[in-house]
């Protein structure tokens, strides 16, 4: 063995500085992942206060400026801080994790790169600079080190107040407004508000454990944006929906000694008439896309809300929030990655996960349909009214069958058609509304039919079951287009005429049997269509 190796030499390669800088411009951060990344530091450092600040001038140019009053650093700190791969904190729990996320989420978006940052308030700021046109000019990994202006000096006083703390400066911002060709002119101005408006609820849902006071598993702290003081979101709403329907904490094997656990909590959301308060309805985001799974490492949120591939985004789910947390141990196990943005689930886990979260799903199922069920009684009227007064124009001439006896004491209905008179068990209906003579709708029917022939002030009718998958699926989505939606209930309507005019003792059962058959057959033809949000009830 000793042989072998004696045989080999060794080359230092230095990787080439343009090509690594620019290449790391491009590992996909977003604006508002880049920035969080940056907030990560400065918790890291134990910052109570952060300051983030988005300015455009007069020219156009965009300045990004995270300071804060954490432990800030020493030269040697600065330089560690700024090395691509620095030295792994003493802190195994730090929010940093690879020594990359100040370099490549600020690169990203910027081609320099500043930090200032002192140790104590007796001693002067230091300032060291990436520069990426100055590393292609000069072809090597030059660190700028420099004296901060008499601003910068200032900026971060605001923020570190006479002691220690670090101010981060994005320079050269050529990323975030390419498409315009005035990057001063008033569209560009509308993009960094919505920017920094994007940014602050970011910073409100990634942050909310830190920026809550009455959460006790971290140190409080506080984000102004702009100037504005940052507030905790709860995507939980725990204030009105209580505690969670269901919870779990699972240990992980990883190793001889150490098992270390993650939690689990699901919780449903109110529908919005059993909000107490209207504005803490609107701050909840109550839409398709908030549902799932919120992915928690170290108190932060990395991850979410989506369901980790277990499912598809449906309304029916808009209730549904799930909490998982875990700690820097199970970064392994959960593959976080350099962007602490994502993680992905190993087959156990997956499964696992697919298991607990049949219940939650359920009931988040059955309160929401619950609420729309409400909504659609109350407008279902409506809906039909076009086909009531289409289908009255033609019914005299389509009588099939008459109603010529109701027997009090046993709910019979006789009736009389082309083969005689039939008993049947039969609704004999009174309007809900005037003009109502032909189509009406109800929550529910006999074993879950979709329809099922009736009679309106002696007018042959149907009812239409508005539970039923069809109908949540075809007639609500299209319940706009009266068009469609008389087509829908004329067919229905043709089909209980039928019925009526052919009924007799000896197929009544039959007819039964096939309008249960069509209804369960529509049900499984329907159930993978999406179904109507609340939102859309609402912007009706």
């Amino acid at each position: 063995m000793n042989d072998e190796m004696d045989n080999f030499s060794t080359e230092l390669l230095t990787p080439d500085p343009q090509r690594i800088v620019e290449g790391l411009r491009d590992t996909g951060y977003e604006f508002t992942t880049a920035v969080a990344d940056l907030i990560d530091n400065s918790i890291a450092a134990g910052a109570t206060d952060i300051d983030v600040r988005l300015k455009m001038d007069f020219a156009g140019d965009v300045l990004v400026m995270v300071g804060d009053n954490g432990q800030g650093m020493d030269r040697a700190g600065l330089l560690n801080a700024m090395r691509y791969g620095s030295k792994k904190r003493d802190n195994a729990s730090s929010l940093g994790k690879f020594g990359l996320g100040l370099k490549t989420a600020s690169t990203a978006f910027c081609r320099k790169l500043s930090v200032i940052s002192r140790p104590d308030g007796s001693s002067m700021p230091l300032k060291a600079s990436w520069d990426l046109d100055h590393i292609a000019k000069k072809d090597k990994w030059e660190l700028l080190l420099s004296t901060p202006t008499i601003s910068e000096i200032s900026i971060l006083e605001d923020v570190a107040s006479n002691m220690s703390g670090t101010l981060v400066i994005w320079e050269k911002v050529d990323r975030l407004f390419r498409e315009y060709a005035k990057p001063d002119g008033p569209a560009a101005k509308k993009a960094l508000k919505r920017l920094e408006d994007g940014l602050r609820f970011h910073v409100r849902m990634v942050f909310q454990r830190f920026l809550d006071p009455n959460d006790d598993r971290v140190n409080t702290i506080k984000i102004k944006i702009n100037n504005v003081e940052a507030s905790s979101w709860d995507p939980f709403v725990r204030k009105e929906a209580g505690a969670p329907v269901a919870e779990k904490s699972l240990k992980v094997a990883i190793g001889e000694n150490e098992n270390p656990s993650f939690s689990i909590r699901a919780y449903i959301l109110p529908r919005k008439e059993e909000f107490s308060d209207t504005d803490l309805f609107k701050d909840a985001r109550l839409s398709n896309d908030m549902q799932g799974i919120y992915v928690y490492r170290e108190n932060r949120l990395i991850h979410g809300p989506d369901w980790l591939g277990l499912y598809r985004k449906e309304p029916h789910l808009s209730l549904c929030r799930i909490e998982l947390s875990f700690d820097h141990q199970l970064d392994e196990a959960f593959q976080v990655d350099i962007k602490k943005s994502r993680i992905l689930l190993d087959h156990a886990l997956h499964d696992w996960l697919e298991k607990f979260l049949i219940g939650p799903r359920r009931e988040a199922e059955t309160r929401y349909r619950k609420g729309v069920q409400a909504t659609v009684t109350g407008t279902a009227a409506l809906v039909h009214q076009t086909s009531n007064n289409a289908i009255h124009g033609k019914a005299g001439d389509l009588v099939s069958a008459t109603v010529s006896g109701v027997d009090g004491n046993s709910g019979d209905v006789t009736i009389t058609n082309k083969n005689g008179t039939t008993k049947l068990k039969i609704k004999i209906l009174d309007p809900d509304q005037v003009g109502q003579l032909h189509v009406q709708t109800s929550d529910s029917l006999t074993d879950g039919m979709l329809w099922e022939p009736a009679f309106i002030e002696g007018n042959q009718a149907v009812r239409i079951n508005t539970s039923h998958q069809y109908y949540h699926k075809v007639y609500l989505p299209n319940r706009q287009s009266g068009l469609t939606i008389q087509g829908l209930d004329s067919l229905l309507w043709a089909l209980c005429v039928a019925e009526l005019g052919n009924v007799n003792e000896s197929n009544k059962r039959s007819f039964e049997e096939m309008r249960y058959e069509v209804s369960r057959s529509l049900r499984r033809l329907v159930e993978d269509l999406p179904d109507p949000s609340n939102q859309e009830f609402e912007d009706d």
